[in-house]
């Protein structure tokens, strides 16, 4: 699977990085792209550290497991509704901010797919390897 993540990652121009997630939204194999997270970000991400706490990994990796923990709750919360309502579960979105795209795929098994690219990116080409990803990582959490 880290294989699988790193060929995304490195294959999308601008990727920060990518997320494999499970329904909870914890990390299981997280790999990062050429691309830096914005500075503002990594500046608040180390406020939220507590100071008697150091920071056990790089801080663009937090922020890629931070930042796919999130949307994949929304995700699956969205798809349970559909389910519930009979409009089935949805599969994909994208979140769009400033300087950030989000892409987010549901695979078997409530397992999340996260891609985060600085803006602006080729989103087409972008999404073309997360549907691929999300294809060869099927299979291995089914």
């Amino acid at each position: 699977m880290q294989t699988i993540l790193d060929d995304l990652a490195g294959a999308v121009p601008k990727a920060i990085g990518a997320v494999l997630c499970d329904f909870e939204g914890e990390t299981v194999v997280a790999s990062l792209g050429a691309a830096r997270a914005p500075e503002q970000a990594e500046a608040l991400a180390r406020e939220h550290v507590p100071r008697s706490m150091a920071l056990a990994m790089p801080v663009q990796e937090f922020l890629v497991r931070l930042a796919g923990a999130e949307p994949c709750a929304l995700l699956r919360m969205f798809s349970l509704l559909g389910d519930k309502h009979g409009t089935g579960a949805l599969s994909t979105f994208e979140l769009r901010y400033d300087e950030v795209d989000v892409l987010v795929d549901r695979l078997p098994n409530d397992f999340y797919l996260v891609l985060l690219l600085r803006r602006p990116a080729v989103i087409g080409h972008a999404r073309h390897h997360l549907r691929r990803a999300g294809r060869a990582l099927g299979p291995h959490v089914e």
